[in-house]
């Protein structure tokens, strides 16, 4: 290797260490490398594992290829595709990264591998993978996207064994009105005959996971590369291969149908799904997965007493961050009215000493009231400066015990990662199951995800609440630090303070309970909206797994043998001897 290769790997290293460590992600292992990037698996602070794909991304082609899959995979959320995480770019360097689900059970072409030497699949296997993959097209087709590059490298297993559809590089969104994307795509050996004609669309897809199907079914066939190829090409003219005789004939007459020429003959998913033999399997695959259903209530087992707690906590969160809402008003009204008490006669000191000389000494009557303004006004902010100092300490024990209980694992039921980490992966199955809940959960898993970021968000106000003190103190050792004129003077040269502590004031007033942080300025004001709005989430996210909860017990009472729902009332039957 050139010493200028080593220098450029050495660099992308130096890049990627940076990045990695900005985001506190850990690389595990190197997954595999092309022409334009490398895949990582990565750990993060939680212990989650991900995918993490480097893109050269100067390669203004690979760019635009990523970019694509990126804006496809962010409005994607369904149980059988893999889920997209986050992406962020180094400029500089060069480098962009997609961070996305991590499917422990590898991809199909490695489950065929192995399962070469061992003999054929089993048909129920095969049909099971045939509907979640169909399920996954099902979705993505009814929003407009195709896509494109269905092989068994790009179908993933989970560690719960259900399938997971990915890399989504060579899909395309259709405008609505155009009912075809030119462009020749896919793996070679999956290509349909109208993506040579530079048509692809849903059925395109279709024939592709026919092809998928085939080599399921055809283990022998399909790891032998020539005799694979040359299936491929009599395809093409209208030579249907054939499937083994001992799968059933359901299962072989729709492959045969998959793989037809002519689009128009080729099923949808939608029909797919519709059809009787695969009745059975839908059902079975159209619910959350058995093994993950079992870990998510295995995770809650302790759920009455964690539920308590976790209520207990958020409730004395809101009641931390009401006061500290309040302290800061009381102590900024406080300080505030101190330094315009001051201010006050400190200009009034000033008038009676620059009066005096034309006056015969009568306006240093005026200067001495002026003075004694001055110093009460500094005294009215130092009082409420210490009457609040109490408080504030109470308040910071509060945070530092909220804080250790938030860390602490199985403390609470919002902050433990293998609920969170369940639930989340519960919530990709929203479309199949009736849960109210899922909707917040999607939205809350941002907060949930992270233990850490909630524990920032408590420091985050140590460090603030410190500030309250701090800030009025500064406004009335300004007033009370010297006397006279000099007092005045100063007073009024802190009047940004003033002016900043009003603008806070009028916040305060004008929008009441403030849980967007983005709505204001001031650090105290944004620290404690992030806290109104982390209590917000975490509320919803209590309620997301105790009805999660709920409803997965409902539903094993109703399916439980000898029980039937009389109205809203479940009733036992019993057979006596």
């Amino acid at each position: 290797m050139s010493n200028s290769n080593q220098n450029t790997n050495l660099r992308i290293e130096e890049c990627r260490a940076r990045v990695l460590k900005k985001y506190e992600l850990t690389i595990k292992e190197e997954l595999g490398r092309g022409v334009s990037g490398i895949a990582f698996l990565v750990r993060s602070p939680e212990g989650d594992l991900y995918v993490v794909k480097e893109i050269y991304s100067r390669d203004m082609k690979d760019q635009d290829k990523v970019m694509k899959e990126v804006e496809i995979l962010k409005k994607l959320k369904h149980g059988y595709i893999v889920t997209y995480e986050d992406s962020f770019e180094d400029e500089k360097a060069g480098l962009f990264y997609v961070m996305m689900e991590y499917c422990a059970g590898g991809d199909l072409y490695k489950k065929m591998e192995a399962q070469t030497e061992k003999g054929a699949f089993n048909e129920e296997q095969i049909i099971d993978w045939l509907v979640q993959i169909c399920l996954a097209l099902q979705y993505i087709h009814g929003n407009n996207v195709l896509h494109g590059d269905i092989k068994p490298q790009n179908v993933f297993l989970t560690e719960d064994d259900y399938i997971n559809l990915g890399d989504f590089g060579c899909s395309k969104a259709l405008e609505k009105a155009d009912a075809y994307s030119k462009s020749v795509v896919g793996a070679e050996l999956y290509i349909s005959p109208d993506v040579f004609q530079n048509k692809y669309h849903s059925k395109s897809d279709i024939w592709s996971l026919g092809w998928l199907l085939h080599d399921l079914c055809m283990l022998k066939v399909w790891s032998n590369p020539i005799q694979r190829r040359f299936l491929h090409v009599s395809s093409m003219t209208g030579t249907t291969p054939k499937i083994a005789e001992t799968y059933s004939e359901d299962l072989q007459k729709i492959i045969s149908q998959m793989l037809s020429c002519n689009p128009e003959n080729r099923p949808s998913a939608n029909e797919i799904l519709a059809t009787p033999f695969l009745r059975d399997a839908v059902k079975r695959n159209k619910r959350i997965p058995g093994q993950l259903e079992e870990k998510f209530m295995k995770s809650t087992e302790n759920f009455d007493e964690a539920y308590k707690d976790s209520e207990a906590f958020l409730n004395e969160m809101k009641k931390t961050t009401d006061s500290l809402e309040e302290i800061h008003h009381k102590c900024t009204i406080g300080s505030l009215s101190g330094a315009v008490i001051g201010a006050a006669g400190g200009i009034t000191a000033v008038v009676g000493a620059i009066l005096a000389p034309f006056t015969l000494g009568a306006s240093l009557i005026v200067t001495g009231v002026g003075i004694g303004v001055s110093v009460a006004g500094g005294v009215t902010g130092a009082a409420s400066n210490i009457t609040d100092t109490v408080k504030q300490k109470s308040l910071l024990k509060s945070l530092e015990i909220m804080e250790q209980k938030y860390k602490k694992e199985g403390a609470l039921i919002f902050s433990s990662p293998k609920t969170l980490r369940y639930l989340r992966k519960i919530s990709k199955f929203c479309d199949f199951v009736s849960y109210s809940t899922f909707s917040n959960v999607q939205m809350t898993w941002r907060v949930g995800r992270s233990t850490a970021m909630f524990a920032a968000e408590l420091a985050c106000l140590l460090v603030n609440v410190g500030r309250i003190g701090a800030q009025a103190a500064k406004i009335g050792r300004a007033a009370v630090a010297a006397s006279g004129v000099l007092s005045g003077l100063l007073v009024i040269a802190d009047g940004a303070f003033i002016f900043k502590d009003a603008q806070e004031i009028h916040e305060i007033r004008q929008q009441g309970e403030i849980d967007d942080p983005e709505k204001v300025k001031s650090s105290m004001l944004k620290s404690i909206a992030k806290m109104r709005k982390t209590h917000k989430d975490l509320c919803a996210l209590l309620n997301g797994i105790k009805e999660t909860r709920e409803s997965i017990l409902k539903k094993r009472r109703e399916n439980r043998p000898g029980v039937k729902k009389i109205g809203y009332m479940y009733t036992t039957s019993q057979t006596h001897a």
